[in-house]
């Protein structure tokens, strides 16, 4: 079934005229969208950073004419997965080995959908600070594994985007380059 922007419009209206409501009339039809997106197997067009990469993984796409979302197969023992702590609109896509690879968001109300989906490299290059609670602690350049664990502590500095943090920043890129030089690419180095 294809999307109907003027029949979700005429439903939300609807059901605000019965229950005297318009927030439950929008509120209604665009949790029902989201379900039934999140129950089939659609996935947004707008893919980052490239359609290419997801192919490459092993998903398929199919065109249906809608201009939010396409049919899609993921690979083998793929699934989604609500995001824990998250609003409705977003899903985990978790590979078959149980790890979050990617995401995806989609907002199926009428007057505002879209959607978008983006693939996570395995390894990352962040700043932590010494005291999560405190944004003024002081903070250590670190190079962190998919599962957050830290691989690699390039050192320690009073404040991010200072001189001082982009020296880190440049020893971490170092390691990163000469032990995972391909490191960017959201397709390597996770099997």
């Amino acid at each position: 079934m294809s999307y109907d922007s003027k029949l979700e419009g005429m439903l939300a209206l609807a059901i605000a005229m019965a229950s005297g409501n318009a927030s439950e009339g929008l509120e209604t039809v665009q949790n029902t969208e989201q379900s039934r997106v999140r129950n089939s197997s659609r996935l947004p067009r707008d893919m980052r950073p490239s359609q290419a990469a997801f192919e490459a993984l092993g998903f398929t796409f199919t065109d249906i004419g809608d201009s939010v979302l396409f049919e899609a197969t993921l690979p083998e023992g793929w699934s989604t997965q609500e995001t824990p702590g998250s609003s409705i609109l977003w899903e985990n896509l978790v590979d078959d080995k149980g790890r979050v690879r990617g995401n995806y968001c989609y907002k199926g109300a009428f007057y505002d959908r879209y959607g978008h989906m983006s693939l996570s490299c395995r390894y990352h290059l962040i700043y932590q600070h010494t005291d999560p609670d405190d944004y003024d602690s002081p903070i250590n350049v670190v190079v962190t594994d998919a599962d957050g664990s830290v691989i690699f502590n390039a050192g320690q500095c009073k404040k991010a985007y200072s001189e001082e943090s982009n020296k880190l920043v440049a020893k971490a890129e170092e390691y990163l380059n000469s032990n995972y030089p391909e490191w960017k690419d959201v397709t390597k180095y996770w099997d």
